[in-house]
């Protein structure tokens, strides 16, 4: 059995695309986590199809694919492989079942669990079968914190290939030793986790730029002397030439014979051919070099809102949250000033977006302005939006499309497309609420369906917010990068706890 695969000299394309998605495509991957890091069309779930055999090269080969498992973002889990998991007493099985808090006893109870359960379940289906290769797709995608952490627990303990897609920045921080980062035009494959790739990929980046710009200043250098020589060239040869002399000027002609035969005068058509082949050579690499070049960091977008002059945007001190069917009781009074950057975090269920759309309801009632965004939009809304987007004035358009841009997405690709995905419309939403003027914002897993670079951009706008936030997140790393206070839900209780920011 091999314990490397090789990725030699791929290409492939799709048959509705005119171009390759993959060209000339070099790769290995060794024993531990390699990471797949990458915006959101860059190719990442093809490259793990084509691993996986669900896709054919167009042509090029993928060696050593021996008892290969690829789970994708799907949690669907037919009851014959749900069975044969739970009545499996192997010792491999019964390791990963408890790793992964496996806890139903029977199929019927299946249709019970809950989103993260089902993932969990799927992967210990997957582990159980001690796969050579183990190719994971977005693992904790939607999954609450604690199911993040028993997930990037258990997996430290798979000893085969594994290979894991991802924008959860901590995920593959803890567990991928190398990193394959695909960009627009060309693809990058480094040793160590996202933090240590991204980094060294900056850094390069900055070489790469400056390797571009400095071939651009001697090729514009060179274009300067060559339409000098050029015009030396063409002096010279009117020198050369006897056109327009007077057939009794002897001592002209002379001249002019004794210029050629010298070849004086022709030195500079020379020279102008060599800086010729010079500039063709420069451009070329220039060229080459702008090609690898990384793409245009996306700096997010500025909402224009100004610090609310209220003295509370939001104050409760009851002892208790009641919503009718839940109750979260308050240890001590809840408010929201207009410069608080609050986190909500809690497990799955626990009433994080449920206390989120009652604070909307709140500061509807009072009628302060704010921006709400929704885990989710219904068909009805995206069709909304997308009447308000093309009804817009072009300079407003222009906005919009000049946001969705800045969030990380080609905002030609995503207007002409038939579909949007949720991370798109969500782009699309914030970018369409750019003037709103809002004192607070309050957003629901903002982080959800967005690609690592969308994510960052997103990241970097709220930091730079200078009204109240609001915001639901199981990210981790988000919440602490952006919050200065969590409002944590646990066992139907609210605790505030300040986020200290080194």
């Amino acid at each position: 059995m091999s314990e490397h695969i090789t990725i030699h000299n791929l290409n492939f394309l799709y048959e509705s695309q005119s171009e390759f998605l993959f060209q000339d495509l070099n790769l290995h991957f060794g024993p531990g986590w390699t990471g797949i890091v990458g915006k959101n069309g860059s190719g990442k779930s093809t490259l793990a199809k084509l691993i996986a055999g669900e896709l054919d090269p167009h042509s090029g080969t993928i060696q050593g694919k021996q008892s290969l498992c690829y789970v994708s973002q799907d949690t669907y889990i037919t009851r014959e492989v749900l069975e044969d998991l739970l009545y499996n007493d192997s010792k491999e099985s019964g390791r990963f079942k408890n790793l992964l808090k496996i806890r139903i006893e029977s199929p019927d109870d299946y249709d019970f669990l809950s989103f993260g359960e089902k993932r969990r379940l799927l992967l210990a289906v997957a582990l159980s079968e001690s796969p050579a290769v183990l190719i994971l797709d977005e693992p904790t995608n939607h999954l609450d914190f604690e199911s993040i952490q028993i997930i990037r627990n258990t997996l430290s303990h798979y000893q085969g290939i594994g290979i894991l897609i991802s924008h959860d920045r901590s995920l593959l921080d803890d567990l991928a030793t190398h990193c394959i980062f695909l960009e627009k035009n060309f693809y990058s494959q480094r040793p160590g986790n996202y933090s240590e790739g991204k980094k060294e990929m900056e850094r390069e980046a900055i070489e790469r730029t400056r390797e571009w710009e400095t071939a651009r200043f001697v090729r514009k250098k060179l274009e300067a002397e060559l339409t000098r020589r050029r015009e030396e060239a063409s002096l010279s040869h009117k020198h050369r030439s006897k056109k327009g002399l007077d057939l009794h000027d002897h001592d002209g002609r002379y001249k002019k014979n004794l210029a050629r035969v010298s070849g004086k005068d022709g030195q500079a058509g020379r020279l102008k051919q060599q800086l010729d082949k010079r500039t063709e050579h420069l451009e070329r690499k220039e060229n080459e070099i702008f090609l690898r070049l990384p793409e245009k960091e996306n700096l997010g977008i500025l909402w224009k809102t100004e610090t609310s002059k209220r003295k509370h945007l939001f104050l409760w001190e009851e002892e208790n949250f009641d919503f009718g069917f839940m109750k979260l009781q308050v240890q001590s009074h809840i408010q929201i000033l207009p410069e608080s950057k609050i986190a909500i975090t809690g497990k799955n269920g626990s009433g994080k977006s449920t206390l989120l759309k009652f604070l909307v309801k709140q500061l509807e009632e009072k009628k302060i302005p704010h921006l709400y965004l929704p885990q989710e939009f219904s068909k009805k809304e995206i069709q909304s939006l997308l009447w308000e987007f093309q009804n817009l004035q072009a300079d407003v358009k222009a906005k919009v499309l000049s946001g969705v841009h800045r969030l990380g997405s080609d905002p030609k690709r995503v207007f002409e497309s038939q579909s949007f995905s949720p991370g798109e419309i969500k782009k699309i939403f914030l970018s369409l609420r750019l003037d709103a003027n809002p004192e607070i914002l309050l957003l629901d897993e903002p982080t959800n369906h967005l690609d690592i670079k969308s994510l960052e951009a997103l990241e970097s706008s709220l930091k730079a917010l200078r009204t109240a936030l609001v915001v639901v997140s199981h990210d981790r790393r988000f919440v602490e990068s952006i919050a200065k206070e969590e409002w944590s839900l646990e066992n139907l209780s609210v605790t505030q706890k300040h986020l200290d920011r080194i």
